[in-house]
């Protein structure tokens, strides 16, 4: 293959990648405000850490990584990922852990899957994502 053809492949790749990133990324915060509303209202509270409630620190955490995602050329971008996975993915572990070996302690789906084992899936998922976008692979 030429050199400018797989140059150009390699860009369109990256911009598939960066795509599916930013979609995620939003879906995820999505999902956390709507559980995050379902909390102030009183519908479905989610449970808290430290008296927060953890939907809050988790629509933060994917606030937090759409915008490093988002304006990925600046230098604080991968902290700023970072800052917002980490808290995210160790909810997830720990609610995952603790909904498997006690259930009933995560939010479910409309679908009855607890939102834990979601969250970490996604987060598992966002950062294979941002790892591919931020390093220089020749595919």
């Amino acid at each position: 293959m030429p050199e400018n053809e797989n140059k150009g492949l390699n860009i369109l790749i990256a911009m598939a990648i960066k795509a599916i990133l930013l979609v995620s990324l939003s879906t995820g915060l999505y999902g956390g405000i709507s559980v995050s509303y379902l909390t102030v209202t009183g519908i479905a509270p989610c449970p808290s850490v430290i008296n927060i409630p953890a939907c809050y620190i988790v629509s933060i955490g994917y606030l937090l990584m759409l915008i490093a995602a988002s304006f990925d050329r600046k230098k604080y971008s991968k902290w700023l990922f970072t800052i917002g996975w980490t808290p995210v993915i160790l909810l997830a572990v720990i609610g995952s852990a603790l909904e498997f070996s006690q259930g009933d302690i995560c939010p479910r789906s409309e679908m009855g899957t607890p939102l834990c084992y979601i969250s970490l899936s996604f987060g598992v998922f966002v950062a294979f994502l941002y790892w591919l976008k931020t390093t220089k692979i020749n595919i």
